[in-house]
């Protein structure tokens, strides 16, 4: 017999563009597919516990310090129970989402890693529930355009080395305590931005110019399904587009990585989707865009056997 959804149970229709899920412990949610059918998920727990770490005490940042830390989610996926795990801090937080019945989904955060393994000192990433997911029908893409890379891309993907310290991946323990509101990638001072798609309206949210300590850069753009998504990059040398004003794909509108750059010059690179009910946004990993980006690369950049 199929397992009737509970009336009371959120719905999230599949959209042309990716979707955010954040459960409770016993909180149900339905996903939509774009065929109409019906995915009751139940969240029925959820876990962090460490990995390694060299830090003396626990939460007590120290240079150097390095912490890997992994998290699991309990799933009850129309009756059938899920046991998803995720590792943060290796390179493995490099990771392929999950799919099933249709679904493919991102396991992104868990609550329970923050106060025992790591705190939020370093940029906003906590859920704001147990668990957050990103979640998209897995016959779509995560958006209907291709994506242009963001920054140059490292030609064998993003290495956990490359992120600052070895530590700033998204949520990674930024000297072995303090979870990581972004993802860094390092890359020399000056190196370009480009946008990604198309940007609606962008601005410096901090800048040196206004006594800041770094120059934080905004983007948004409204998809035509309603969903607003936003990024960010900081450490911004110059911008080469006027503030607020619309941005075509691929347009080289900053040079980055030489402000308040640290021990690495390197970008930081925020990705967030705007809650309509609360008119927040809601992180999410920026590596859900870069992954996105490798993959369309690699398929504007195949080869192609001509005709004989």
């Amino acid at each position: 017999m199929e397992p009737i959804p509970n009336p009371q149970s959120r719905r999230v229709e599949a959209k042309p563009t990716l979707s955010f899920l954040e459960l409770d412990h016993g909180e149900e949610a339905v996903f939509v597919l774009a065929d109409g059918t019906e995915v009751p998920l139940k969240l029925t727990g959820t876990r962090a516990f460490l990995a390694e770490t060299n830090l003396p005490e626990p939460l007590k940042p120290i240079r150097g310090g390095r912490t890997v830390y992994r998290m699991t989610a309990y799933l009850d996926v129309a009756g059938h129970p899920l046991h998803l795990v995720r590792e943060v801090g290796s390179q493995k937080s490099f990771y392929e989402p999950y799919e099933f019945f249709g679904i493919r989904l991102w396991f992104d955060a868990v609550d329970d890693m923050f106060g025992t393994i790591v705190t939020e000192n370093h940029g906003q990433c906590r859920p704001r529930k147990k668990a957050r997911f990103a979640i998209q029908d897995a016959s779509l893409r995560i958006c209907p355009p291709l994506l242009h890379p963001w920054c140059p891309l490292p030609e064998d993907g993003l290495r956990i080395a490359d992120c600052y310290c070895g530590d700033d991946c998204w949520m990674g323990a930024y000297q072995g305590a303090d979870a990581h509101g972004g993802l860094d990638i390092n890359h020399p001072a000056g190196a370009p931005l480009w946008t990604p798609f198309a940007i609606d309206d962008h601005f410096f949210f901090n800048h040196l110019s206004r006594d800041d300590n770094n120059n934080r850069w905004r983007g948004t753009k409204t998809w035509p399904d309603g969903s607003v998504w936003v990024i960010e990059s900081r450490h911004l040398i110059r911008l080469h587009v006027p503030e607020h004003t619309p941005i075509e794909a691929g347009i080289h509108y900053a040079d980055s990585a030489g402000v308040l750059s640290g021990a690495h010059e390197h970008t930081h690179f925020d990705f967030g989707i705007m809650d309509p009910a609360t008119d927040q946004m809601v992180e999410l990993d920026p590596w859900i865009l870069f992954r996105q980006m490798y993959l369309d690369r690699r398929q504007a950049t195949a080869k192609r056997t001509p005709y004989l």
